[in-house]
């Protein structure tokens, strides 16, 4: 399932729109606004992996990294794109009506993922407002 769900990405990516940003320091005492957060094992170390789609900003061990974000489908649809250490991760968010799923890959591999419901959107992938 990882690998089909995948190859689809990376086909779509060239079709979206490119956002390349570099990621700064935040404000001391603020904290990132998180969309999703996992826990996983990279090099033998546990390390905590989050983003949010607000600022499009990757976050590891809660410090901002660098990232290049492909956003499409009207702004539903977010890959960002960045490495950690010897692996290269891959977050894919997506919207579809009231659900939103997000995705965490390793070297092509799906790590993780978590789902939310009940959002306040009523999007259909493909449909013209």
């Amino acid at each position: 399932m990882s690998i089909l769900l995948l190859s689809g990405r990376k086909k779509a990516i060239t079709e979206k729109k490119k956002v390349v940003r570099k990621v700064g320091k935040l404000a001391d005492g603020q904290d990132p606004v998180v969309t999703a957060s996992w826990k996983v094992t990279s090099g033998g170390k546990k390390t905590a992996i989050s983003f949010s789609r607000d600022n499009m900003n990757v976050y590891v061990d809660g410090n901002p990294v660098e990232c290049t974000a492909y956003v499409t489908d009207k702004g539903y649809d977010l890959d960002l794109l960045f490495n950690l250490g010897e692996n290269k991760g891959h977050i894919y968010s997506d919207v579809e009506g009231t659900d939103m799923t997000n995705y965490l890959f390793f070297d092509d591999q799906l790590i993780a993922q978590e789902k939310q419901s009940n959002l306040k959107s009523n999007h259909v992938p493909g449909e013209l407002p």
